[in-house]
């Protein structure tokens, strides 16, 4: 593939008209002239000419031989430099040349643009406890870079100041290893602008950083690199020192406004961060990874994320937070064709979004997943690819589960000619053995055609639903029948509970005087409404009704948790075809129409590498990770506990590639996956895990794996669902690893395939006992 156009920049980045003279340059630093000594006073000529009769507004004014605009530098030692005059300077003249210059000296004068800018930052005072400024007057070219033992990189250290005024260009080719800017274990460090174009591995990479300000950033990658594995946009974490409680936590960072476009992994991405505000970010198009993410970041304030097309048949967000994250709030979030637009994992809690704007997800509007204290206070949800709004407790007790959530105000709604919404609000007990979703609140919300199988699904009986149009607790219309006694009856309404409330209505007005009681009625598994006559019309009266729990049962368990303790309520029951032979190999020449997700992300061919007959399927996707397809139903046959089955994967490149096969899926969240993962060039691991808990079961390193060769995942799955053996053989059919792993849910023991992120797959089979 050729390489990728830069916007009108030439090969160096030096036709953006922002070549200088050295004259011009040395004003930057308030020197006056070529060669003029830097005085204790720093005055400055501003180019006006004096006018004895008129003094224009901005014109030099002379306080007893100091600059006005340096007044406020003034005390009785010292006059420090003008606030408006930079430290050091890069620039690039006519011809082409690099400079870096400070007050005193030329830093460096050559064709490279990385090593100017790193010769300014160095040039600085060493051991400085006051900021320092470097002004970037020029765009320039960053590689291409071949592996020396170290990424390329300007390294910003601490009390630093640097200010890009052009355009940093990246042409990287082979591999991506330029990350452009990069702060490690640094402090007091501002970039009030910058723009980055091009293929870096990750356009920030600042590491273990303290008080560190970000005014506007601009990143923008092509949207097909011709080297794999371009990277994200910017990456602020605190794992210098290790993670959990190792880490060495970044704090107090602020970033004004960030627009991304069609980076590879997570446009703005967090972990291990402490006090951070971000005005607004922006992420147009994300291969694999989310607008937003905060991990494990607490006190964090979002003004606005606004996402499209952001990891698209997958399973991350335009907003999302992720690994115990606390005290979030977030002013909005605007999602368009996203796989979700706010998603909240792993025990991220104390977390408010004030308002959303989603539409068109092929996934979840909003999932909030095992967390406390979540709010969603209003806003828009449309034509999403599965719940608009779901609420859910994982089966692991690694994390807290789901309470205290609350959704208000929403409309949701599916406008589409075939909707796909099953429900407009989910709210799903959950299969742990132990506490489940609790002390949910779904109140004033708008559901109306809002799901093909109801607006709202609320499975645990302590759920607060109140004032919601369009649906209930329970909903419908009932018959009043005159002259009989009930005039009506309405059973199961409701599993436990007694603050119930009905709303409800005629749909026509008799002509008759009439009215009529409603009481609720516990029929030993469930409560009845009965309606009864106060004054009879005369006729029978269609009425609807919804009723509402309005509060929940305060210091009580709820009357329909039995106590048992048994998992998988949520699990839905598979009845597949379970005998020996071809699960799929693909022979039909395309993806099959039963396959979801990101199936634009693969192609069915016959190029080789072909495992099983003359089609394999293969990514079409560079880099290692995300693209999730699964096939639930419509296949031959699917592999189940009780039988042994295996696949074949592998990686079309070893710089960037994984290989993986997903089984026992019920959907493209929850499923058991195995794959060949590249942790660098020669070294991949062999994971295991169960997506149903969040858990990774196993993952040892197997060293150097061959590209463009199946290897073969294989899995015995006892019969009860409680143990499973995964085993990996090398393309000759040799053993490279075996686990057994106990303990599982005894409620999953069927399934969808799939995979996630594989470069290849083929000859998926059940195999003979």
């Amino acid at each position: 593939m050729a390489p990728h156009s830069l916007p009108d920049s030439g090969a160096d980045g030096s036709s953006d008209g922002l070549t200088l003279t050295r004259r011009t340059a040395l004003a930057l630093l308030g020197v006056g002239s070529v060669g003029a000594a830097v005085t204790g006073s720093a005055s400055a000529d501003h180019g006006e000419t004096r006018d004895s009769s008129t003094r224009k507004w901005n014109q030099h004014v002379d306080a007893q031989g100091h600059d006005l605009s340096n007044v406020h530098a003034l005390d009785v030692d010292h006059v420090h430099t003008s606030a408006r005059d930079a430290d050091a300077v890069v620039w690039q003249d006519e011809d082409g040349t690099y400079h870096a210059d400070n007050r005193d000296e030329t830093l460096y004068s050559g064709e490279d643009f990385t090593d100017a800018v790193q010769a300014a930052l160095d040039g600085l005072t060493d051991g400085r406890t006051e900021k320092e400024w470097v002004v970037v007057a020029c765009s320039g070219t960053m590689g291409p870079h071949e592996w020396d033992g170290d990424v390329l990189a300007i390294d910003i250290p601490s009390y630093t100041i640097v200010d890009f005024r052009g355009t940093i260009y990246v042409e990287d080719e082979g591999e991506a290893l330029i990350r452009p800017l990069r702060a490690l274990n640094a402090e007091e460090i501002e970039i009030p602008r910058v723009q980055i174009v091009g293929n870096p591995r990750s356009a920030f990479w600042f590491r273990n950083v303290w008080n560190v300000t970000l005014g506007h950033v601009d990143v923008r990658m092509p949207e097909e690199s011709y080297i794999d594995g371009i990277g994200g946009g910017v990456r602020i974490d605190g794992f210098a020192d290790g993670r959990g409680d190792d880490a060495v936590r970044c704090t107090d960072i602020q970033v004004g406004t960030a627009y991304f476009e069609n980076t590879a992994g997570h446009a703005f991405e967090t972990y291990s961060v402490d006090r951070i505000q971000i005005g607004q970010v922006v992420a147009n198009g994300v291969a694999s990874g989310c607008g937003v993410l905060l991990n494990d970041t607490s006190d964090a304030t979002v003004g606005e994320v606004v996402g499209t097309d952001v990891d698209v048949g997958g399973g991350y967000a335009a907003f999302r937070l992720a690994n115990g994250c606390s005290d979030v709030t977030c002013g909005q979030v605007v999602a368009r064709n996203c796989a979700r637009g706010v998603f909240t994992v792993s025990d991220s809690s104390n977390a408010t979004v004030n308002s959303v704007n989603i539409d068109g997800t092929t996934s979840h509007g909003i999932l909030i997943q095992d967390g406390e204290n979540i709010s969603v206070n209003g806003g828009v949800v449309k034509n999403t690819g599965a719940e608009g709004v779901r609420i859910d407790s994982r089966s692991s007790d690694q994390h807290r589960p789901a309470e205290g959530v609350s959704v208000s105000n929403l409309r949701i709604v599916d406008e589409r000619e075939e909707p796909e919404m099953p429900y407009g609000i989910s709210v799903t007990e959950g299969p742990r053995d132990g506490p489940d979703t609790s002390n949910v609140r779904v109140v004033n919300n708008d559901v109306r055609d809002s799901g093909v199988d109801g607006g709202l699904n609320l499975e645990p009986a302590d759920v607060v639903v109140r004032d919601n149009v369009g649906d209930g607790l329970a909903s419908g219309t009932v018959t009043l029948e005159s002259g009989a006694d009930p005039a009506a009856r309405v059973e199961d309404v409701a599993d436990g509970g007694t603050a119930l409330e009905l709303r409800s209505n005629v749909v026509e007005t008799p002509d008759a005087a009439f009215s009529y009681e409603h009481s609720f009625e516990y029929s030993g598994e469930g409560w009845d409404l009965v309606l009864e006559w106060g004054t009879d019309p005369g006729e029978d009266l269609e009425l609807d009704y919804i009723v509402d729990q309005p509060q929940a049962l305060i210091g009580r368990e709820s009357s329909a948790d039995d106590g048992d303790g048994e998992d998988g309520d949520d699990v839905p029951e598979f009845d597949h075809d379970t005998s020996p032979g071809i699960v799929d190999s693909f022979e039909s020449g395309e993806l099959d129409g039963s396959y979801e997700g990101a199936t634009d992300s693969y192609e069915v061919t016959d190029a080789a590498p072909i495992a099983h007959g003359d089609y394999s399927l293969k990514s079409t996707v560079d880099g290692p990770e995300g693209q999730t397809i699964m096939s639930f139903d419509g296949l031959d046959r699917y592999p189940a506990a009780g039988t042994s089955f295996s696949a074949k994967v592998g990686v079309q490149s070893t710089e960037t590639g994984n290989a993986g096969f997903a089984w026992g899926a019920w959907d493209l969240d929850n499923y058991y996956f195995a794959r060949l993962y590249r942790e660098g060039e020669d070294d991949f691991r062999f994971q295991v895990y169960n997506f149903h808990t969040g858990q990774k079961l196993v993952g040892d390193t197997q060293g150097a794996i061959d590209a463009d060769a199946f290897y073969e995942i294989v899995v015995d799955w006892a019969a009860d669902g409680t143990e499973m053996t995964v085993g990996l053989n090398d393309p000759d059919g040799n053993e490279m690893a075996q686990h057994t792993f106990t303990g599982l849910d005894s409620n999953v023991t069927g399934g969808g395939v799939g995979t996630r992120g594989s470069g290849l797959l083929d000859e998926i089979q059940i195999l003979d006992e």
